[in-house]
């Protein structure tokens, strides 16, 4: 099985919680761990911690970075703030308070990892940079011991600068430079994987107590953020892992640090820029069926136990 470690900001949009749940429920994945990270790492780790549990399985939560390396991190008007600035995240409840999480840090877990499995494990990247980013700036030597990064991040039609790499550009800089192969799974592509009122229906008909919290988390989402779809981009790059439904491209890219296109993922002639791969389209009919499949699968798993 596929040593895989998931990077996440689990909480606040809702595809990274359907995006560990259809992690789970691929089974093909031998999931090491799983690391959050961004502005309130802690319940992001809880959160995470709960919905495993739901799903039946023992994998451990590493809480990385709350803070961004130079940007500062956005507070939606409809988030509670902390006395220390860091908001407390959507999705997280009081009832996660005793979720287990771990004691070691993300990044330093990332690097043990590294160091146990050398060049066999993929990080799915489906949050912000800044733990990877801590990774191969504190543990070079780890960070290329990893076999390959699968991110959801970039814009390759260069019309903006994602949110994943806007929130940190300068670790998702340090990332692309660490040395690593970096496999790119831009919004460009992910925004087709939007749900419409019949797969909403459809994902929030399990039963259970996974399916229970998938759905109050889907439901909190849609009310505070009213006349928008469900995305599931994290799901999709979840899938990509094995390159499943999208077409890809190499370039040499730069994410420029300054100027107007800072946070951009530009493709440039530069001839010691790294190459990497991105995705250039998706077959959303495809990835539809894998994803609901994927969801009445773990449901008919949780049954069986």
């Amino acid at each position: 099985m596929k040593k895989i470690i998931i990077d996440t900001d689990i909480g606040d949009d809702i595809d990274d919680a359907y995006a560990l749940a259809v992690a789970v429920g691929m089974g093909c994945f031998d999931i090491l761990g799983v690391t959050t990270v961004y502005r309130n790492s802690l319940q992001r780790a809880r959160i995470a911690s709960a919905l495993l549990h739901a799903l039946g399985t023992d994998i451990g939560v590493y809480a990385g970075q709350n803070y961004p390396w130079r940007e500062k991190f956005c507070v939606e008007p409809f988030e509670e703030v902390l006395a220390d600035g860091r908001p407390v995240i959507p999705h997280y409840s009081p009832a996660f308070d005793k979720m287990p999480v771990q004691e070691m840090p993300a990044a330093q877990f990332i690097a043990r990892q590294a160091e146990l499995y050398p060049n066999e494990i993929t990080v799915l990247a489906i949050g912000p940079f800044t733990n990877l980013g801590d990774v191969a700036k504190k543990y070079a030597a780890s960070f290329a011991k990893l076999d390959r990064i699968v991110c959801m991040g970039g814009s390759f039609k260069r019309d903006k600068a994602e949110w994943n790499i806007r929130c940190d550009p300068e670790a998702a800089a340090a990332v692309l430079a660490g040395g690593v192969p970096l496999q790119f799974v831009g919004v460009d592509v992910t925004a087709y994987t939007y749900l419409d009122e019949e797969d909403v229906r459809a994902v929030t008909a399990g039963k259970g107590e996974a399916f229970s919290m998938l759905t109050a988390m889907l439901q909190t989402w849609m009310r505070t953020h009213p006349g928008r779809r469900p995305i599931m981009h994290d799901v999709l790059t979840v899938a990509e892992v094995e390159r499943m439904f999208c077409p890809y491209r190499q370039c040499r890219l730069d994410i420029p640090l300054d100027g107007p296109y800072r946070a951009f993922t530009c493709c440039t002639e530069r001839a010691d820029a790294p190459i990497v791969s991105y995705a250039t389209g998706v077959d959303r009919a495809a990835f539809m069926r894998f994803f609901r499949r994927t969801l009445e699968g773990l449901q008919t798993q949780k049954t069986m136990v």
